[in-house]
């Protein structure tokens, strides 16, 4: 008995001390390979109905990092991946597979799932697409490589947990980013901007990954939109987020860590561009150049903190999470800003949704930001009611001062948006994250950001936003940016309550994490999202099914001889590359000689490179063309390479084979 109560004594005493030794938790991190149809389907972000694949500049990724509290044996799993947004259908079909297949500690509040926002990836992975501007087209394939690649990703991840010291660090990020809708920023009240240096957070937060004294791995949150890569784009791109991460990776390799993740995950980005001209354009000379430049600014911060190792976490992990109808939410008077209780509204498009931001290329020439209901027009009302049909009275006024354009929110027999919508707050020792599917602009976040800290107070020492994340539901945005109707306030859809619910509801999860108030995986939700994976129509992805004999023609060979800096240029006879997706880890390889060998030293997922695939004709006989290209730099070392296209074709017999292109060897001195 005395021994009993002795351990007992002795557990208590320690477990404070050891939730606060700075190996306090697990981690481990991952990424795997997601990457979308190339060719054929419609991406997704501008809304442009023209805009389909034609080919790859850069693979698309989801890199996950897995937590563990040694303490409690909670979990904790961050994912950024490299779409326009992930659908809480993804999210809730990951959570299931991993609680049966991995940890069934993983639940809706533990699990994060980040979208980088990237503008240049194929859509089709939404189950709400029957009546959408982002795509109308749902693609079985496309849905089941992001979700199982998301699964496959956090899998290994927790597999590779190891005692883990978390440091947290922060730095300044460099000309990445302006703020694109300044006259809708210069709208909120002039005492509070006065209490920020700049109209953009220029601030990224960084999380590093330390296992065994070795830095396997950081996630950082920094908002900039990646639109680097515009709507004339048609080759899948991460943009800018995505080259910082190869960028991070690859420097890493250069050391010998081969296993290194660098997750550069969305923020606050809503008003925050990457074209620094406000033109579309800028800085670089062409779209992959400044997408090269904004995402080499972003890497160039994250070494800076990477190598200052920053603060170790102590603490533990601690999750709130919940659902709210923002169709309808009761907003209280103290947070309401009219001194009586006011309401969210049923989701709608306004007019200045379909201007788009003047500064990212605009929209249609019918819109232009800054319409107000003051300033409808009956033929676009009339054009619109055909479309889909009229808003009642009663949501123009909830909506007002927006046009409202299209009442997605009040469409039978269900609504053509998600109404119920995910949030949450999770605690990693003192960093806090604050969980939301929303593109959140600057000013937005800061008083999100201030709600959070006036609760949580001392408990935290930093605080990061992750929009985009577990679901898409456009922008919010302050209610003085609302008012204006530039693009972010024509896209806040649920009305111009929408930013002080969210006031209040962050209050709320703060203030129960602070009375020990939280959700697990026995939780349950008094309100979920919609199920729609019953009446979803899959469609057959394009040109997967065409049949060709062996593609084995040089079409159009490379030069014998390349200065480094020189642009390398093959083109081949190739098959649809949908016959073989997913299954092809690259279409096009840059292979060096070794001795009597080939090294493959760049593939298509490497920023230097990219194929464009164009279609048969009428008398190809199913058999299309591929470029190859390659940006040789001058780094790179003299010798003999060549250029190969690899893919999959469909014979007339119906079989599946693998096929190889070989491009002629070339000498780089």
């Amino acid at each position: 008995m005395k021994l009993r109560i002795f351990l007992t004594l002795f557990l208590l005493m320690t477990l404070p001390t050891f939730a606060d030794e700075p190996n306090a938790f697990l981690a481990g991190m991952s990424k795997k390979d997601i990457t979308g149809p190339p060719i054929g389907v419609m991406f997704w972000g501008y809304a442009r109905e023209d805009q389909t694949g034609v080919g790859i500049q850069t693979r698309q990724y989801a890199r996950a990092l897995v937590i563990e509290d040694r303490l409690t044996h909670k979990l904790f799993a961050y994912v950024t991946a490299e779409v326009g947004g992930i659908p809480f259908e993804i999210q809730r079909e990951v959570v299931a597979k991993l609680q049966t297949e991995v940890d069934a500690n993983f639940h809706l509040g533990n699990v994060l799932l980040n979208a980088s926002h990237t503008h240049s990836g194929p859509a089709g992975h939404f189950h709400y697409s029957e009546v959408s501007f982002y795509s109308t087209q749902f693609y079985k394939d496309t849905y089941q490589v992001l979700r199982d690649g998301i699964v496959e990703a956090i899998k290994e991840a927790y597999q590779k947990r190891k005692p883990a010291d978390l440091k947290i660090g922060k730095t300044i990020v460099k000309d990445a980013g302006v703020n694109r809708s300044l006259s809708a920023y210069m709208a909120n009240p002039e005492s509070e901007r006065k209490l920020y240096a700049d109209n953009i957070d220029k601030e990224m937060v960084q999380l590093n990954v330390f296992v065994e004294g070795k830095s396997v791995g950081f996630v950082n949150w920094y908002g900039v939109h990646p639109t680097n890569i515009t709507f004339d784009n048609r080759l899948i791109s991460s943009d800018n987020k995505g080259i910082a991460s190869i960028l991070s990776e690859k420097e890493a390799e250069k050391n010998g860590d081969k296993g290194f993740v660098a997750i550069f995950a969305q923020a606050n980005e809503g008003d925050v561009s990457p074209n620094l001209n406000l033109n579309n354009t800028g800085p670089g000379k062409d779209i992959y150049d400044s997408s090269f430049i904004i995402g080499q600014r972003q890497f160039l911060a994250s070494q800076e903190i990477l190598n200052a190792k920053g603060k170790s976490l102590k603490g533990g992990l601690s999750f709130s999470h919940r659902f709210i109808d923002m169709s309808q939410h009761p907003v209280r008077s103290e947070f309401s800003g009219t001194g009586k209780t006011e309401y969210t509204c049923p989701s709608a498009y306004g007019y200045a949704f379909a201007a788009g931001s003047t500064e990212e290329g605009g929209g249609h020439f019918l819109f232009h930001e800054g319409m107000t209901e003051k300033n409808r027009r009956f033929y676009i009302d009339w054009i619109a009611k055909f479309m889909l049909q009229s808003p009642s009275e009663k949501l123009r006024e909830c909506q007002n001062p927006k046009a409202v354009l299209f009442p997605m929110g009040e469409t039978k027999p269900i609504p053509s948006l998600p109404q119920i919508l995910p949030y949450g707050l999770v605690l990693v020792g003192e960093l806090s994250i604050m969980v939301l599917p929303h593109e959140v602009t600057t000013m937005s976040s800061r008083r999100l950001k201030k709600e959070v800290k006036s609760v949580l107070k001392d408990k935290i020492s930093d605080i990061v936003l992750s929009g985009l994340t577990n679901d898409f539901s456009g922008y919010i945005t302050t209610p003085e940016e609302y008012s204006t109707q530039n693009y972010e306030g024509g896209h806040t859809l649920h009305g111009q309550q929408s930013l002080n619910a969210l006031r209040q509801e962050f209050f709320g999860m703060a203030s129960d994490l602070i009375q020990g108030i939280e959700f697990t995986n026995a939780s349950k939700s008094e309100i979920t999202p919609l199920d729609l994976s019953g009446k979803v129509h899959p469609l057959k992805l394009p040109e997967s099914d065409t049949v060709t004999t062996e593609p084995k023609q040089v079409l159009k060979p490379n030069g014998n001889l390349y200065q480094k800096g020189n642009q390398v240029v093959c083109k081949v006879s190739a098959a649809s590359p949908n016959v073989g997706y997913p299954n092809v880890n690259s279409y096009l390889w840059v292979e060096k000689k070794n001795g009597s060998g080939w090294e493959k030293v760049r593939s298509d997922s490497d920023f230097d490179t990219k194929f464009t695939y164009q279609s048969p004709g009428f008398f190809d006989k199913g058999l299309g063309k591929m470029e190859l290209v390659w940006e040789t730099s001058p780094s790179i070392p003299n010798g003999e390479y060549r250029l190969v296209h690899e893919g999959i074709y469909l014979s007339p017999t119906e079989k599946k084979s693998n096929y190889r292109v070989e491009c002629p060897v070339f000498q780089v001195q």
